[in-house]
């Protein structure tokens, strides 16, 4: 009997690996090669593609049964997320409001009702399935299990926050010392041996080693800008986060059609002026933007009223930088952004105590700039595109604040913060 996800964590991540794949015959001309019918049965569903393929392991687990409280504890796990992300996007139409009605009904007759009845009354969609049609009902809900097990499973692999890099590791692992940046922070280094691919979605090419990897939490068009100023000296050495996927073999400089493309927005602080690390100074504003600066550092946290939740910590991101002194002018040296994960109890200290430290989880790196010299009112050029693809007219701004809007949410408290930075 399944009592919990980690019962089947061996299955699920059978499941992960069979989605790399998948996704690597889409996504390179070696889905001409591949199977066609393959790709049809996986094309929507890893686990349904494992039934229709008679998977032995899959088979082997639908027998095992599963028990009421764990399959009502993934169903539950599942709609609180799909609702919160519902109400996450920026734009409602018709379609998605009544998504999220359907979702919050749905979710409330799983409060309601035995799991058995919301089955019947809201997920009658398994049993339309001609996979299903020999299935008896105890391991129809042992296949729900599994579905709702994987879509969660693959979130968490998927989340920002998680700083999970098992493949990454197998495949560095003799490659990078224990003094590098992968073994103390887990990102790779852009050097000689790896190049950046400015493409949708951005990547990296290890030639070393002949394989493409996704980068992480980092925006295609901030990476741009990184790549820019490397090739002008003013970056000198920068590391990156990766997708924690074991790659993929060769260059792959195609467009992966099944994710979205990265679309750009308005720069929410642009015409802000230029200011000087002088003009900036020490403040905790509205309890959500805390910036702090000292001789050499300038570190600005984002503490959120709407906070995100990861595995019941509390996240806040932090932009932090090193500057200096150079025949009179100021550079920064050393920038870097990061995730801070908090226990409950740490959060409410932090939210009046700035030297309270999040250590429910060790912070978590986005990128990592050292060993640069930025001059600190260097303004960089930001080129985007609308919601329909065009180009928006090219923008000029200070290359901190372009940083802090590519990751911050509260744009209105960063305005006003640089607003009377430069009254």
């Amino acid at each position: 009997m399944i009592k919990s996800r980690n019962d089947i964590l061996f299955l699920l991540n059978e499941y992960i690996n069979t989605k790399h794949e998948i996704n690597y015959q889409w996504f390179s001309a070696d889905a001409e090669k591949s199977s066609a019918e393959k790709q049809t049965k996986y094309r929507y569903d890893i686990v349904l593609g494992k039934l229709q393929e008679r998977d032995i392991s899959t088979i082997q687990t639908l027998k095992m049964g599963v028990s009421d409280v764990a399959l009502r504890d993934e169903i539950n796990q599942y709609y609180a997320r799909e609702i919160k992300a519902q109400k996450e996007l920026e734009h409602h139409d018709i379609i998605k409001q009544r998504k999220l009605e359907n979702l919050e009904k749905e979710f409330q007759g799983l409060r309601a009702l035995p799991i058995d009845e919301w089955i019947k009354q809201y997920d009658s969609w398994i049993r339309e399935l001609k996979e299903v049609d020999n299935l008896p009902d105890h391991e129809v809900k042992v296949l729900l299990f599994l579905y709702y097990a994987f879509e969660n499973y693959s979130a968490i692999q998927q989340s920002p926050y998680s700083s999970d890099i098992n493949y990454l590791t197998e495949t560095y692992k003799s490659i990078f010392d224990k003094q590098s940046q992968f073994c103390k922070y887990g990102l790779v280094p852009i050097d000689c041996h790896r190049m950046l691919l400015l493409l949708n979605p951005p990547r990296i090419y290890d030639h070393a080693i002949n394989k493409t990897f996704f980068t992480k939490n980092i925006p295609v068009h901030l990476l741009k800008i990184f790549s820019c100023m490397m090739s002008h000296g003013m970056i000198n050495s920068l590391a990156v986060r990766l997708l924690n996927k074991p790659g993929y073999e060769g260059c792959m400089s195609g467009t992966y059609l099944m994710e979205a493309v990265e679309r750009g927005k308005p720069f929410d602080l642009a015409n802000l002026g230029s200011y000087s690390v002088s003009k900036l100074y020490s403040t905790q504003y509205e309890d959500c933007l805390w910036i702090n600066i000292d001789p050499q550092n300038i570190t600005f946290e984002e503490l959120c009223s709407d906070f995100d939740n990861y595995e019941e910590m509390i996240v806040t991101q932090v932009v932090h930088l090193q500057y200096a002194n150079f025949d009179g002018d100021i550079y920064i040296t050393h920038l870097d952004h990061e995730y801070i994960f908090y226990s409950l109890n740490e959060y409410t200290k932090r939210l009046d105590d700035i030297n309270q430290k999040g250590t429910a989880k060790q912070r978590m790196k986005s990128f990592k700039i050292d060993n640069s010299k930025i001059p600190f009112t260097f303004r960089c050029e930001i080129s985007r595109k609308d919601e329909n693809g065009k180009d928006l007219p090219v923008e000029q701004e200070q290359f901190l604040c372009y940083v802090l809007d590519c990751y911050f949410k509260h744009k209105d408290l960063l305005s006003e913060y640089f607003q009377k930075v430069i009254s």
